[in-house]
Protein backbone atom coordinates (compact mmCIF):
# COMPACT_ATOMS: atom_id res chain seq x y z
CA UNK A 1 0.00 0.00 0.00
CA UNK A 2 2.66 2.51 1.18
CA UNK A 3 4.59 1.60 -2.23
CA UNK A 4 1.30 2.01 -4.52
CA UNK A 5 0.98 5.67 -2.90
CA UNK A 6 4.15 6.53 -4.18
CA UNK A 7 3.86 4.77 -7.55
CA UNK A 8 0.26 7.13 -8.16
CA UNK A 9 1.91 10.08 -7.12
CA UNK A 10 4.54 9.13 -9.88
CA UNK A 11 1.99 8.40 -12.41
CA UNK A 12 0.21 11.96 -11.76
CA UNK A 13 4.11 13.72 -12.51
CA UNK A 14 4.14 11.65 -15.57
CA UNK A 15 0.94 12.18 -17.03
CA UNK A 16 0.89 15.35 -15.70
CA UNK A 17 3.73 16.42 -18.55
CA UNK A 18 6.29 17.10 -15.36
CA UNK A 19 10.07 18.00 -16.00
CA UNK A 20 12.60 14.92 -16.10
CA UNK A 21 14.78 16.85 -13.31
CA UNK A 22 11.49 16.71 -11.25
CA UNK A 23 10.54 13.10 -11.28
CA UNK A 24 14.12 12.21 -10.97
CA UNK A 25 13.98 14.03 -7.38
CA UNK A 26 11.02 12.78 -6.75
CA UNK A 27 12.12 9.24 -6.93
CA UNK A 28 15.36 9.83 -5.25
CA UNK A 29 13.60 11.53 -2.32
CA UNK A 30 10.96 9.17 -2.36
CA UNK A 31 12.47 5.45 -2.63
CA UNK A 32 14.29 5.94 0.80
CA UNK A 33 11.53 7.35 2.65
CA UNK A 34 8.30 4.90 1.19
CA UNK A 35 10.73 2.02 1.41
CA UNK A 36 11.02 2.35 4.95
CA UNK A 37 7.90 2.77 5.65
CA UNK A 38 6.83 -0.26 3.70
CA UNK A 39 8.63 -2.49 5.87
CA UNK A 40 7.79 -0.42 9.44
CA UNK A 41 4.61 -2.67 10.24
CA UNK A 42 6.96 -5.80 9.94
CA UNK A 43 9.53 -4.20 12.89
CA UNK A 44 8.39 -4.92 16.33
CA UNK A 45 7.75 -1.28 16.98
CA UNK A 46 4.93 -2.14 19.15
CA UNK A 47 7.48 -3.49 21.92
CA UNK A 48 9.28 -0.33 21.28
CA UNK A 49 9.33 2.29 24.61
CA UNK A 50 6.46 5.64 23.53
CA UNK A 51 9.65 7.95 23.55
CA UNK A 52 11.14 5.86 20.82
CA UNK A 53 8.37 5.54 18.60
CA UNK A 54 7.66 9.06 19.12
CA UNK A 55 11.26 10.28 17.90
CA UNK A 56 11.02 7.84 14.85
CA UNK A 57 7.49 9.71 13.74
CA UNK A 58 9.44 12.92 14.05
CA UNK A 59 12.06 11.92 11.97
CA UNK A 60 9.79 10.28 9.28
CA UNK A 61 7.30 13.77 9.32
CA UNK A 62 10.71 15.88 9.03
CA UNK A 63 12.00 13.53 5.85
CA UNK A 64 8.57 13.38 4.39
CA UNK A 65 7.31 17.37 4.42
CA UNK A 66 10.36 19.05 3.12
CA UNK A 67 10.02 16.85 0.20
CA UNK A 68 6.29 18.02 0.11
CA UNK A 69 7.07 21.70 0.07
CA UNK A 70 9.89 20.69 -2.74
CA UNK A 71 7.72 18.93 -5.12
CA UNK A 72 4.22 20.90 -4.12
CA UNK A 73 0.90 19.32 -4.90
CA UNK A 74 2.10 16.45 -6.90
CA UNK A 75 4.00 15.37 -4.19
CA UNK A 76 1.39 14.91 -1.89
CA UNK A 77 1.01 11.33 -2.23
CA UNK A 78 4.06 11.21 0.16
CA UNK A 79 1.77 11.91 3.39
CA UNK A 80 -0.44 8.62 3.24
CA UNK A 81 1.97 6.37 4.63
CA UNK A 82 2.95 9.39 7.08
CA UNK A 83 -0.61 9.17 8.21
CA UNK A 84 -0.36 5.43 8.65
CA UNK A 85 3.23 5.71 10.57
CA UNK A 86 1.40 8.39 12.95
CA UNK A 87 -1.53 5.41 13.54
CA UNK A 88 1.16 2.96 14.34
CA UNK A 89 4.17 4.55 16.23
CA UNK A 90 1.88 6.74 18.44
CA UNK A 91 -0.80 5.50 20.91
CA UNK A 92 -4.16 7.25 22.47
CA UNK A 93 -5.32 10.11 21.58
CA UNK A 94 -2.03 11.16 20.21
CA UNK A 95 -2.02 9.10 17.21
CA UNK A 96 -5.54 10.29 15.88
CA UNK A 97 -4.25 14.02 16.50
CA UNK A 98 -1.41 13.58 14.44
CA UNK A 99 -3.13 11.92 11.88
CA UNK A 100 -6.03 14.30 11.67
CA UNK A 101 -3.10 17.31 11.09
CA UNK A 102 -1.35 14.80 8.15
CA UNK A 103 -4.77 14.56 6.69
CA UNK A 104 -5.97 17.77 7.08
CA UNK A 105 -2.70 19.29 5.83
CA UNK A 106 -3.41 20.00 2.22
CA UNK A 107 -6.45 21.40 3.00
CA UNK A 108 -4.98 23.88 5.03
CA UNK A 109 -1.70 24.69 2.84
CA UNK A 110 -4.26 25.26 -0.50
CA UNK A 111 -6.28 27.82 1.99
CA UNK A 112 -3.15 29.54 2.54
CA UNK A 113 -2.22 29.58 -0.79
CA UNK A 114 -4.99 30.59 -2.22
CA UNK A 115 -5.16 27.80 -3.96
CA UNK A 116 -8.38 25.40 -5.03
CA UNK A 117 -9.72 23.74 -2.32
CA UNK A 118 -12.02 20.81 -3.70
CA UNK A 119 -8.72 19.27 -5.06
CA UNK A 120 -6.80 19.53 -1.82
CA UNK A 121 -10.11 17.68 -0.34
CA UNK A 122 -9.62 15.02 -2.50
CA UNK A 123 -6.36 14.70 -1.82
CA UNK A 124 -7.11 14.84 2.25
CA UNK A 125 -9.50 11.91 1.62
CA UNK A 126 -6.73 9.81 -0.35
CA UNK A 127 -4.25 10.48 2.20
CA UNK A 128 -6.75 9.18 5.43
CA UNK A 129 -7.44 6.28 3.43
CA UNK A 130 -4.56 5.45 2.79
CA UNK A 131 -3.21 5.82 6.60
CA UNK A 132 -6.13 3.40 7.55
CA UNK A 133 -5.28 1.08 5.29
CA UNK A 134 -1.60 1.23 6.11
CA UNK A 135 -3.00 0.44 9.75
CA UNK A 136 -5.35 -2.17 9.01
CA UNK A 137 -2.61 -4.20 6.55
CA UNK A 138 -0.10 -3.79 9.88
CA UNK A 139 -2.54 -5.15 12.06
CA UNK A 140 -3.38 -8.28 9.72
CA UNK A 141 0.69 -8.73 9.68
CA UNK A 142 0.68 -8.71 13.31
CA UNK A 143 -2.07 -11.46 13.72
CA UNK A 144 -0.72 -13.32 11.24
CA UNK A 145 2.90 -13.26 13.24
CA UNK A 146 0.99 -14.11 16.50
CA UNK A 147 -1.14 -16.54 15.25
CA UNK A 148 1.90 -18.06 14.01
CA UNK A 149 3.73 -18.12 17.36
CA UNK A 150 0.48 -19.26 19.16
CA UNK A 151 0.21 -21.94 16.32
CA UNK A 152 4.60 -22.88 17.19
CA UNK A 153 3.56 -22.61 20.86
CA UNK A 154 0.69 -25.28 20.88
CA UNK A 155 2.95 -27.62 18.63
CA UNK A 156 5.62 -27.21 21.51
CA UNK A 157 3.02 -27.98 24.21
CA UNK A 158 1.68 -30.84 22.89
CA UNK A 159 5.28 -32.22 22.37
CA UNK A 160 6.25 -31.21 25.78
CA UNK A 161 2.75 -33.28 26.67
CA UNK A 162 3.35 -35.95 24.84
CA UNK A 163 7.27 -36.48 25.77
CA UNK A 164 5.47 -36.46 29.57
CA UNK A 165 2.89 -38.81 28.57
CA UNK A 166 5.23 -41.37 27.03
CA UNK A 167 7.76 -41.20 30.09
CA UNK A 168 5.29 -42.01 32.35
CA UNK A 169 3.61 -44.57 31.08
CA UNK A 170 7.15 -45.89 30.72
CA UNK A 171 8.04 -45.82 34.21
CA UNK A 172 4.77 -47.14 34.97
CA UNK A 173 4.79 -50.04 32.73
CA UNK A 174 8.53 -50.82 33.04
CA UNK A 175 9.72 -49.98 36.88
CA UNK A 176 6.43 -52.93 37.40
CA UNK A 177 8.37 -55.29 34.51
CA UNK A 178 11.82 -55.14 35.47
CA UNK A 179 11.25 -55.40 39.64
CA UNK A 180 9.84 -58.60 38.68
CA UNK A 181 12.33 -60.15 36.38
CA UNK A 182 14.63 -59.13 38.71
CA UNK A 183 13.10 -60.91 41.53
CA UNK A 184 12.20 -63.74 39.99
CA UNK A 185 15.24 -64.06 38.14
CA UNK A 186 16.94 -64.12 41.89
CA UNK A 187 14.43 -67.05 42.99
CA UNK A 188 15.58 -68.83 40.12
CA UNK A 189 18.78 -68.58 40.84
CA UNK A 190 18.58 -69.86 43.83
CA UNK A 191 15.79 -72.69 42.75
CA UNK A 192 18.44 -74.03 40.02
CA UNK A 193 20.58 -76.54 42.26
CA UNK A 194 17.50 -78.12 44.52
CA UNK A 195 14.28 -77.42 42.54
CA UNK A 196 14.78 -77.19 38.48
CA UNK A 197 11.67 -78.22 37.91
CA UNK A 198 10.38 -74.74 39.83
CA UNK A 199 12.92 -73.11 37.85
CA UNK A 200 11.79 -73.74 34.61
CA UNK A 201 8.46 -72.98 35.69
CA UNK A 202 9.86 -69.47 36.96
CA UNK A 203 11.89 -68.68 33.73
CA UNK A 204 8.75 -69.26 31.91
CA UNK A 205 6.86 -66.76 33.55
CA UNK A 206 10.17 -64.50 33.30
CA UNK A 207 9.39 -65.19 29.64
CA UNK A 208 5.86 -64.09 29.51
CA UNK A 209 6.67 -61.02 31.35
CA UNK A 210 9.35 -59.87 29.35
CA UNK A 211 7.15 -60.39 25.94
CA UNK A 212 4.26 -58.49 27.34
CA UNK A 213 6.85 -55.43 28.93
CA UNK A 214 7.82 -55.32 24.70
CA UNK A 215 4.25 -55.55 23.97
CA UNK A 216 3.82 -52.43 26.18
CA UNK A 217 6.43 -50.54 25.15
CA UNK A 218 5.44 -50.84 21.37
CA UNK A 219 2.19 -50.11 22.60
CA UNK A 220 3.03 -46.76 24.33
CA UNK A 221 5.51 -45.44 21.23
CA UNK A 222 2.41 -45.53 19.41
CA UNK A 223 -0.55 -44.64 21.40
CA UNK A 224 -1.95 -44.33 24.78
CA UNK A 225 -2.24 -47.94 26.28
CA UNK A 226 -5.19 -48.47 28.41
CA UNK A 227 -5.44 -50.80 31.70
CA UNK A 228 -7.31 -52.92 33.69
CA UNK A 229 -7.80 -52.95 37.45
CA UNK A 230 -8.89 -56.71 37.70
CA UNK A 231 -6.29 -57.87 35.19
CA UNK A 232 -3.94 -55.87 36.97
CA UNK A 233 -4.32 -57.14 40.59
CA UNK A 234 -5.02 -60.73 38.78
CA UNK A 235 -1.16 -60.44 37.51
CA UNK A 236 0.14 -58.82 40.18
CA UNK A 237 -1.37 -61.55 42.47
CA UNK A 238 0.22 -63.99 40.36
CA UNK A 239 3.95 -62.51 40.73
CA UNK A 240 3.43 -62.29 44.67
CA UNK A 241 2.21 -65.61 45.36
CA UNK A 242 5.30 -66.66 43.11
CA UNK A 243 7.86 -64.57 45.09
CA UNK A 244 6.48 -65.95 48.46
CA UNK A 245 4.44 -62.80 49.81
CA UNK A 246 0.87 -63.37 50.84
CA UNK A 247 -1.61 -61.16 48.62
CA UNK A 248 -4.92 -59.97 50.28
CA UNK A 249 -7.08 -58.90 47.63
CA UNK A 250 -10.43 -57.07 47.51
CA UNK A 251 -12.00 -55.97 44.57
CA UNK A 252 -15.50 -54.47 45.09
CA UNK A 253 -16.17 -51.62 42.31
CA UNK A 254 -18.29 -53.36 39.25
CA UNK A 255 -16.70 -51.82 35.81
CA UNK A 256 -15.96 -48.74 35.89
CA UNK A 257 -14.84 -45.65 32.85
CA UNK A 258 -11.75 -46.57 30.85
CA UNK A 259 -10.33 -43.62 32.29
CA UNK A 260 -10.59 -44.56 36.44
CA UNK A 261 -9.36 -47.94 35.37
CA UNK A 262 -6.57 -46.87 33.73
CA UNK A 263 -5.73 -44.52 37.03
CA UNK A 264 -6.66 -47.43 39.47
CA UNK A 265 -4.60 -50.13 37.84
CA UNK A 266 -1.77 -47.93 37.53
CA UNK A 267 -1.77 -46.88 41.56
CA UNK A 268 -1.87 -50.59 41.99
CA UNK A 269 1.18 -51.48 39.86
CA UNK A 270 2.91 -48.48 40.71
CA UNK A 271 2.24 -49.88 44.91
CA UNK A 272 3.32 -53.22 44.01
CA UNK A 273 6.60 -52.22 42.24
CA UNK A 274 7.14 -49.86 45.16
CA UNK A 275 6.55 -52.74 47.45
CA UNK A 276 9.61 -54.65 45.83
CA UNK A 277 11.83 -52.11 45.27
CA UNK A 278 11.54 -50.92 48.77
CA UNK A 279 10.66 -52.86 51.25
CA UNK A 280 11.44 -56.28 52.98
CA UNK A 281 7.79 -57.36 51.95
CA UNK A 282 6.06 -60.87 52.86
CA UNK A 283 2.21 -59.62 53.52
CA UNK A 284 0.53 -56.68 50.75
CA UNK A 285 -3.22 -56.26 50.64
CA UNK A 286 -5.07 -54.27 47.59
CA UNK A 287 -8.37 -53.37 48.31
CA UNK A 288 -11.09 -50.86 46.12
CA UNK A 289 -14.52 -50.44 46.86
CA UNK A 290 -17.22 -48.32 45.08
CA UNK A 291 -19.48 -46.33 47.68
CA UNK A 292 -21.66 -43.22 46.92
CA UNK A 293 -20.33 -42.49 43.60
CA UNK A 294 -16.75 -42.59 44.24
CA UNK A 295 -13.91 -45.65 44.38
CA UNK A 296 -11.38 -46.30 46.73
CA UNK A 297 -8.36 -47.89 46.47
CA UNK A 298 -6.18 -48.97 48.93
CA UNK A 299 -2.67 -50.48 48.31
CA UNK A 300 -0.49 -51.57 51.54
CA UNK A 301 2.35 -54.00 52.01
CA UNK A 302 4.60 -54.71 55.51
CA UNK A 303 8.52 -54.95 55.69
CA UNK A 304 9.03 -50.83 55.27
CA UNK A 305 12.85 -50.12 55.18
CA UNK A 306 13.93 -47.54 57.35
CA UNK A 307 14.00 -44.20 55.70
CA UNK A 308 13.32 -45.49 52.15
CA UNK A 309 12.23 -42.22 50.40
CA UNK A 310 9.81 -43.40 48.26
CA UNK A 311 8.15 -45.12 50.57
CA UNK A 312 7.58 -42.55 52.90
CA UNK A 313 6.50 -39.50 50.65
CA UNK A 314 5.08 -38.78 47.65
CA UNK A 315 7.88 -37.58 45.95
CA UNK A 316 9.75 -40.31 43.76
CA UNK A 317 8.48 -40.11 40.58
CA UNK A 318 6.39 -43.19 40.42
CA UNK A 319 3.93 -41.64 43.12
CA UNK A 320 4.44 -37.86 41.74
CA UNK A 321 3.23 -39.39 38.29
CA UNK A 322 0.34 -40.96 40.20
CA UNK A 323 -0.64 -37.83 41.77
CA UNK A 324 -0.52 -36.24 37.97
CA UNK A 325 -2.96 -39.01 36.83
CA UNK A 326 -5.58 -38.89 40.00
CA UNK A 327 -5.70 -34.78 39.51
CA UNK A 328 -6.26 -34.85 35.83
CA UNK A 329 -9.90 -37.20 36.57
CA UNK A 330 -10.64 -35.36 40.00
CA UNK A 331 -9.14 -37.85 42.20
CA UNK A 332 -6.64 -37.56 44.67
CA UNK A 333 -3.79 -39.86 46.33
CA UNK A 334 -1.71 -40.10 49.77
CA UNK A 335 1.11 -41.82 50.76
CA UNK A 336 1.85 -42.73 53.97
CA UNK A 337 3.77 -45.01 56.42
CA UNK A 338 2.10 -46.60 59.86
CA UNK A 339 3.61 -47.32 63.31
CA UNK A 340 3.27 -50.42 62.52
CA UNK A 341 5.32 -50.34 59.42
CA UNK A 342 3.01 -50.96 56.85
CA UNK A 343 3.05 -48.44 54.19
CA UNK A 344 -0.48 -47.48 52.98
CA UNK A 345 -1.37 -45.88 49.40
CA UNK A 346 -4.59 -44.88 49.25
CA UNK A 347 -6.80 -42.71 46.04
CA UNK A 348 -9.82 -41.98 45.86
CA UNK A 349 -11.44 -41.21 42.38
CA UNK A 350 -15.41 -40.44 41.16
CA UNK A 351 -17.00 -43.15 39.56
CA UNK A 352 -18.18 -41.31 36.66
CA UNK A 353 -15.85 -39.87 34.28
CA UNK A 354 -15.90 -39.19 30.73
CA UNK A 355 -12.32 -38.42 29.84
CA UNK A 356 -10.52 -40.63 27.75
CA UNK A 357 -7.57 -42.78 29.35
CA UNK A 358 -5.33 -40.15 31.06
CA UNK A 359 -3.10 -37.96 29.58
CA UNK A 360 -1.62 -35.72 32.21
CA UNK A 361 -1.22 -32.10 31.00
CA UNK A 362 2.67 -30.38 31.29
Amino acid sequence: MVLSSGVLALADMVTGAAEAGEIFTYVLCATPLLGFQAILPFLPCRHWNPVRKAFLFLLIAAATYPCVALGGANWNGLTGPLAGSALLLLTGIRAWVAFALVVADAPVRAAVQGAPLLPSIGSALAVGLCGLLVLGLARLTHLVSEAWASRAEVVRRAVVRERLRFSMDLHDLLGYSLSSIALKSELIYRLVPSRPDQARKEIDEVLDISRQALSDVRLVARRYRGMSLENEVSSVESVLNSLGVVARVDIRCGNLPPAVDTVLATAVREGVTNALRHAHVSHVMIRAVGDQGKVRLLVANDGVVEGAPAQRCPDGSGLHNLASRFDVIGGRIDAEVTDDGWFHLVGEVPRSVTLEPVRPAC
